[in-house]
């Protein structure tokens, strides 16, 4: 299989792993459609403002490229890392919460236009999900 479709299958299954850890967190999101977008979750809060997420996966562990990704308010990357073990269905690969104002901050650009973010730029956001500001404690109550 080509690196084209494998991607595509790594960027569809992130997509719903990340919908299905939010809600977990007990947060009201939706996925957005289409194919080219930079947008592909959006959250509404409890308060009914909105966020919006861009979900970034690799099935390695080195970099992951970032380049249509803009600076907007209340707008987060969930990057989602496999680690070589994506076909391994029982260990989860690792999240990273980011901004997408550190994103672009962090970001390098490379010859040819590629621009990419590396895990050891954003270490500090691994697992930061409360960075997205949801009410997890009276959403999380067991019922």
């Amino acid at each position: 299989m080509g690196n084209k479709v494998n991607g595509h299958k790594t960027g569809i299954a992130s997509e719903y792993l990340v919908l299905s850890m939010l809600y977990r967190l007990g947060a009201n999101a939706y996925l957005t459609l289409g194919n080219e977008k930079s947008v592909d979750i959006r959250v509404v809060k409890d308060d009914e403002s909105a966020i919006s997420i861009d979900v970034k996966s690799v099935r390695s562990f080195d970099s992951i490229p970032v380049s249509n990704v803009r600076e907007k308010e209340n707008h987060y990357i969930i990057v989602v890392i496999y680690n070589n073990k994506f076909e391994k269905l029982d260990i989860l690969p690792d999240f990273y919460i980011v901004p997408s104002s550190i994103v672009v901050e962090k970001r390098k650009k490379f010859k040819g236009n590629h621009v990419d973010l590396f895990k050891k730029d954003i270490a500090e956001y691994k697992d930061k999900w409360e960075l997205l500001g949801l009410n997890t404690e009276t959403n999380n109550k067991e019922e």
